[in-house]
């Protein structure tokens, strides 16, 4: 039982940092499409 539930936990640890993963990847696509809006800012800037 008791290495049954160590495998449990550590396969939720793994699901937790997946999890992490992800966040962190979108956390990246937001920064990227931060940066996007400040082309197009700069873009509109230049064009006026």
């Amino acid at each position: 039982m008791t290495s049954y539930e160590l495998r449990i936990t550590n396969y939720e640890l793994r699901v937790t940092n997946y999890e992490l993963r992800i966040t962190s990847y979108e956390l990246r696509i937001t920064n990227y499409e931060l940066r996007v809006t400040n082309i197009k800012q700069i873009l509109l800037t230049v064009n006026y």
